[in-house]
């Protein structure tokens, strides 16, 4: 099965003679393959939706909504073929996460339907009194959206492809291809919703072929990108001077104090780690605690870590499924060894189930006793692996903290409300969870990363991502004329 592009409101396998198989991690199977797209499709889809961008920003607020009501519901008719290819081509569990990706998606599109109909203008007050001024929203125009392989329905709809729609811009995606087969078949429901033509294009490709044609194509007027910092900079220096938002990597501390509720604790982390196979830029990825709890705490966790089950995502007592692809279990890997080199010890896990179908069935892991300088603290290891650095003295804290340039999110846990508010309000992240795990978001909060760190820019949930993915315009009247 071909898994095809979409372009200009139909479906397009380009010119290409490359193909590239779509290998599903849980069965190492061959389920189809993606046509690896050129500059020439790039341009193909930058001018549908060039066709289509005048009349989507003549469309008032309420008529964008109703375009999004109706991609919610074909993604709501289409739910379970959704999950289905989701869990087959990425590998998260079908009941537990395949079906909870696809409703995250169909939330995004019905609250920016709601969202965009709030975005309310405003009268700017002006020292000349014979004059008023007036501000109003536009949509920046032809967006480039390129996404990541982690979350490939979910985290396109709510950070993009929904806010853009409401906003008035015109799309075009390029997923990344270990997960363009699911990519592919959400187009049906934008097929489903009847758009204006070129509204949402899809391009199937490399990032350095098909990503960067669209980052320098003249008529694409933003840019935004979620995934590597490495990748993200190479972006922001070939888009010129053209709008970006960037969300880009994260390891962000949870911090746990000698006063936190260890029960709460050990739930929070092992979900906030384990979740989505450790795929999350937003995971619990390092642990810095005090010494004089730390032995209770992984006790208390290993008491709760079988209910974390490895296994076939489409078995209904499967809790985490593989991992998705093969240079990220191998970096998973890479930072354990160093860990271990450097003193720490394996509590559980440290390695992939020796009689799984595929290479890619990561087990839960947590390390003890990691040494601050490990490259689990200091890079973003990105899978089920929970490591724990030990502090002696809170002081020493920032420093550890410090060693990282991640500040997507981060976590606190501790009994002492008034402490916590205090610290979470100095944490320079885009959002500080207190008791909760660093992964627990809801759409409507903004998150991003802070300024100086490599985490990216921009804002992204609820209104935020409309304000982002549009822009004020003013006019001024002159009274006294």
């Amino acid at each position: 099965m071909i898994y095809s592009m979409f372009i200009g409101n139909e479906w397009y396998q380009g010119k290409t003679k490359e193909f590239r198989d779509v290998v599903s991690p849980g069965t190492g199977e061959t389920i189809g393959q993606i046509p690896m797209g050129n500059a020439e499709d790039v341009d193909k889809a930058v001018e549908a939706a060039c066709l289509a961008a005048p009349t989507l920003e003549a469309l008032s607020v309420f008529e964008r909504a109703e375009l999004c009501v109706r991609i919610a519901d074909a993604i709501e008719n289409r739910k379970e073929e959704l999950a289905k290819i989701l869990s087959m081509e990425h590998g998260k569990p079908y009941y537990t996460e395949g079906l909870g990706e696809v409703e995250g998606s169909i939330l995004a599109f019905r609250e920016a339907a709601e969202q965009i109909k709030w975005m309310n203008d405003e009268i700017i007050p002006m020292h000349d009194k014979t004059k008023r001024a007036y501000t109003y929203r536009k949509p920046k125009g032809v967006y480039a959206v390129i996404t990541p392989w982690n979350f490939p329905l979910a985290l396109p709809s709510i950070y993009y492809l929904a806010p853009g729609i409401a906003a008035g811009n015109s799309i075009v995606w390029s997923p990344a291809t270990y997960t363009s087969a699911a990519a592919s078949v959400f187009m049906k429901c934008f097929e489903d919703a009847n758009l204006p033509k070129g509204t949402v294009n899809l391009v199937l490709g490399k990032g350095s072929v098909v990503g960067d044609a669209l980052v320098v194509h003249p008529k694409v007027d933003a840019v935004t990108f979620t995934g590597s910092p490495e990748t993200g900079m190479m972006i922001e220096g070939r888009a010129g001077i053209k709008p970006t938002a960037m969300e880009l990597g994260g390891n962000g501390p949870t911090i746990v104090y000698k006063d936190a509720d260890l029960d709460l604790t050990a739930e929070e982390l092992l979900g906030g780690s384990f979740a989505n196979a450790g795929q999350i830029c937003t995971i619990t990825e390092r642990v810095l605690i005090d010494d004089s709890i730390a032995d209770k705490l992984v006790e208390k966790m290993m008491a709760k870590i079988g209910e974390y089950i490895l296994g076939d995502p489409f078995d209904k007592n499967t809790t985490m499924g593989p991992m998705n692809n093969q240079p990220t279990v191998d970096k998973v890997n890479q930072h354990i060894k160093d860990a271990v080199d450097k003193g720490a010890k394996i509590v559980v896990g440290g390695g992939v189930l020796d009689d799984a179908p595929t290479g890619l069935y990561f087990k839960p892991t947590i390390i003890d006793h990691v040494s601050p300088d490990s490259l689990i603290n200091v890079e973003e290891t990105f899978g089920p692996v929970i490591p724990f650095i030990r502090f002696k003295d809170e002081s020493e804290i920032d420093g550890i903290v410090n060693m990282c340039r991640y500040n997507l999110a981060a976590a606190l846990f501790t009994s002492d409300i008034k402490k916590a508010l205090i610290i979470g309000e100095k944490m320079k992240f885009g959002y500080t969870q207190i008791n909760a795990r660093s992964c627990a978001w809801d759409t409507p909060v903004p998150a991003g990363g802070c300024g100086g760190g490599l985490s990216g820019h921009g804002r992204n949930g609820g209104k935020w991502s409309i304000e982002d993915m549009s822009e004020l315009r003013t006019v001024i009247l002159n009274l006294g004329c």
